[in-house]
Formats: structure tokens, sequence, C-alpha cells
């Protein structure tokens, strides 16, 4: 499942007047949909970057794309990535959390 399709679940069982909220809440679940969509864009824009040399000779990366996208022509120095790989972290806990209290 792509992660627009991902997205779409999470947003669909939100939207669903038939499911029950009673091991997961209706607003555990909305935290993970908004994390996930939010870092769908940080995610796509760091995979699509391309290694260039900063102004001052370090090795970066650096994502170009449509202006009108979330994620604009921007850099990601080693903090920016080291950032990102931490709320990717956050967020895949934070999910595997309910879907356990969800098989248990």
């Amino acid at each position: 499942m792509t992660s627009g399709g991902v997205k779409r679940e999470l947003f669909r069982v939100m939207s669903d007047s038939n499911v029950s909220f009673t091991v997961v809440s209706m607003a555990e679940i909305k935290t993970c949909h908004d994390d996930f969509a939010r870092l769908i864009e940080k995610r796509n824009a760091l995979i699509h970057a391309h290694p260039i040399t900063d102004g001052d000779g370090l090795q970066i990366l650096n994502y170009q794309t449509d202006p009108r996208r979330a994620l604009p022509d921007m850099k990601w120095p080693v903090s920016e990535v080291e950032t990102a790989i931490q709320e990717f972290d956050d967020a895949a806990c934070y999910a595997n959390s309910l879907l356990h209290r969800l098989l248990a």
C-alpha cells in the first residue's frame, strides 16, 4: 500500500460512523493520521533530494520540487536529516503502540 493509501485508510476509519473507538480513541487515530500526512511530504523531500556541495564546502542534500508543494526547494543539512529520522521513528512507534492495542 502506498503512503497515500495508508493516509486515506486512516481518514476512512475516522470518518466511518460504524467504527467503535473503544481500544483506541478517535483522537489517537487523528494524531496518527495527522503525523503520517505531515511526514509523507518530508519523506518525499528527503528521498528525492540530491547531494550537492553547499557554499561552505560541506556535502548536503538538496530537494528541488514544484514551488506549490508543502516543502519547496530546500537544503537538508545533517542535523535536518537526523531530526527527520527521529520524527519518522517517533511516528512509527506511536502507530505501532496503537496497532498492538488493537491486536490485543
